[in-house]
């Protein structure tokens, strides 16, 4: 009898921690009888597109959750990379302005981590102050308007397909390959487990944490700019209102997956079906005419659901 309502307590737990990735398979079949053009290879390459480019920092918000940490302020970098790299572009050349902006969000996160790691600052003070800060350099710099980059090799770049696939899908799947290989194979990856997973045991059995939250701040700032490059990319354009989103949509996408907002466990393979699971749905509601306010709304509505499932989830793996 105990082991009866054993595995009811996991089966219940089970579904609640999926709850959202089933609720996806129904409307993915509703989408089958009400709207065919969903299952167009058009579509379907448009949907690997768009999600590969947030995928990228999804990648590094994992790791950083899985710290025991996140970062508000990736929106910001994301948006400040789009404008540094068409200023550095028009400026000083592809190659040094790829450089130049990776260089630089690798500085911003770096300073995250500092005030987070070293300062012992609360991660959601730190990033909310450094993503305000780095938004408004950002309008500062540019008057509030868009500027656009006409160098020809970014062009060709973004261009660049096989069968509709670009280069963001293909950027995605070898920073996956190195997160999966970093977390789970090296030292210091399984060091950011146990970190996230109880800090003073992790400090008392000689682990270096401060080091570790300050590599994944490093991570999700190098992240956030190659993101933004990737964007860049596509629209030849930079702006400060670009990926507004961009952190709650990782944060969303990370949780969708299983990986734990308590920190500790989970994966970025596991984000990989957060990442779809979002923009498949945000896909389907596009072609499905949903006002653009609605669909802001919805997203919200996504992430409340599922940080409250990954909290029931918690409360029911302790009792």
């Amino acid at each position: 009898m105990k082991k009866l309502t054993l595995d009811r307590d996991n089966l219940k737990t089970f579904f609640i921690r999926n709850a959202v990735s089933m609720i996806l398979v129904i409307f993915v079949i509703v989408m089958l009888f009400v709207k065919r053009s969903f299952f167009l290879w058009d579509n379907i390459v448009n949907i690997i597109n768009e999600c590969s480019v947030y995928g990228v920092t999804a990648c590094a918000m994992t790791a950083a959750i899985i710290c025991g940490e996140f970062d508000l302020s990736a929106s910001s970098v994301f948006a400040w990379s789009t404008v540094l790299f068409v200023l550095c572009c028009n400026t000083f050349g592809l190659a040094a302005a790829f450089v130049i902006t990776l260089v630089c969000g690798a500085a911003m996160g770096a300073f995250n981590g500092l005030l987070v790691a070293k300062i012992k600052m609360s991660a959601f003070v730190a990033t909310l102050g450094t993503m305000t800060a780095i938004k408004g350099l950002a309008y500062v710099v540019t008057d509030a308007q868009p500027i656009n980059t006409n160098n020809e090799t970014l062009y060709q770049i973004g261009q660049f397909n096989i069968l509709g696939i670009t280069l963001a899908p293909l950027v995605f799947a070898a920073v996956i390959v190195i997160f999966i290989w970093f977390l789970k194979y090296t030292r210091f990856g399984r060091n950011i487990y146990a970190t996230g997973g109880n800090y003073e045991v992790a400090r008392l059995s000689g682990i270096n944490v401060e080091f570790s939250k300050f590599i994944v701040f490093v991570l999700l700032g190098v992240c956030a700019a190659i993101s933004g490059m990737l964007y860049c990319s596509r629209i030849m354009a930079g702006w400060a209102p670009y990926g507004s989103d961009l952190a709650l949509y990782c944060v969303a996408a990370t949780v969708i997956g299983g990986t734990s907002l308590m920190g500790g466990s989970g994966g970025v393979h596991k984000t990989i079906i957060g990442v779809l699971v979002m923009a498949v749905l945000f896909n389907a509601l596009t072609l499905l005419n949903v006002d653009g306010s609605m669909q802001k709304f919805i997203r919200g509505l996504v992430l409340i659901i599922v940080i409250m499932l990954d909290a029931v989830a918690n409360m029911r793996s302790k009792s």
